[in-house]
């Protein structure tokens, strides 16, 4: 009978040992944007035709209720190829027109600055190359944004510079380039509207330091970003762009490679665009890291609401629910209270 009572004793501790683990795979935390994604919300916003949907999960996405006439417009019909880089190679400098007026955006919420950050390279000759964009500095896993509404063209890896792509074509005919990558958030045919995330930046592809690679074309010929983009402040210039064919680089259509080497100018390279030695290049990483990263404005901050959860927050302000909890030092799953100060941007 004695030997019966220790078996029994024995079985109860396992018993207890298997309650204990099943309670603390319970207790299990996890992150609230993985969870099951559950429609909480629609909000209007300022622009016509675009909604934002709130989700259980602390999440967000853009809702637009004439999406098929925005994706079906014949802009988005000619010379459409989602498997290659270039698309319009039957088109010439000599089919361009000479002056071309485009319309970049109705209004300000039509826009959206790519990334912010110190432009560490700029367009134009680049040693014995051509630069066709402008690299901004960045942090690996910083969104980007969509700068203009449009349609995702192409959205994959690029094995000939690029690393990971997004080109997005805008209904004015204007393609943005968003290269080096860690990971997309679009894929090919997708529709998106300024502001929205469609990827994060990354090292990938041709790239000796994580930055973010922006051009901007006109059926492949490319011309310098900074003419419409005040990237020390984040500004648009124009509302209204007159495009000069001078202002196209005709050699940006003879190969689907990134005809750089993509050294950050004064990083990695002399003025002469000859290498430095290694204790030069972790000096000029060191005063470049020191220096302040510009914003479009000063900080700004939200007074917290009743009834406002941090996805409804951040789609007010054209960010993610990521990018306040990092600027606030929280959790996607910590509560915020009414009357709480919270940046946003």
């Amino acid at each position: 009978m004695k030997s019966l009572s220790v078996l029994s004793r024995c079985g109860l501790v396992v018993a207890v040992l298997l309650l204990c683990g099943e309670v603390a795979a319970q207790r299990k935390t996890y992150n609230v944007e993985d969870l099951p994604q559950v429609p909480l919300d629609t909000l209007p916003t300022d622009r016509p035709g675009v909604k934002i949907i709130t989700y259980t999960n602390n999440t967000w996405r853009y809702l637009l209720t004439d999406y098929s006439a925005r994706a079906n417009q014949k802009v988005f019909q000619d010379h459409w190829v989602t498997s290659g880089v270039f698309a319009y190679r039957d088109v010439h400098l000599s089919d361009v027109p000479e002056t071309m007026e485009i319309k970049l955006i109705d209004n300000l919420g039509d826009y959206h600055p790519p990334v912010l950050g110190r432009v560490s390279s700029r367009y134009g000759p680049r040693g014995r190359g051509m630069h066709k964009g402008i690299d901004i500095g960045l942090p690996v896993g910083e969104p980007i944004y969509a700068t203009f509404e449009g349609k995702v063209r192409y959205a994959r890896y690029n094995s000939g510079g690029y690393g990971y792509l997004v080109i997005l074509r805008h209904p004015n005919g204007l393609e943005t380039y968003y290269g080096h990558l860690c990971k997309l958030n679009v894929s090919a045919n997708d529709y998106v509207v300024a502001g929205q995330v469609i990827g994060y930046g990354g090292n990938t592809g041709r790239s000796r330091g994580p930055h973010l690679h922006f051009e901007v074309r006109y059926a492949d010929l490319t011309f310098d970003p900074e003419r419409i983009i005040d990237f020390s402040t984040g500004d648009l210039k124009y509302h209204t762009f007159v495009l000069e064919r001078g202002y196209f680089n005709v050699s940006s259509k003879l190969t689907e490679a990134l005809e750089e080497d993509d050294d950050m100018e004064g990083i990695f390279t002399d003025k002469n665009g000859e290498p430095l030695t290694s204790e030069e290049i972790v000096s000029n990483l060191e005063k470049a890291a020191a220096k302040p990263r510009p914003t479009v404005n000063d900080a700004i901050y939200y007074k917290v609401k009743s009834g406002d959860n941090l996805s409804k927050i951040a789609a007010k302000y054209g960010t993610t629910v990521g990018n306040i909890c990092r600027l606030n030092g929280i959790k996607s799953s910590s509560p915020i209270r009414p009357g709480q100060r919270l940046r946003v941007k």
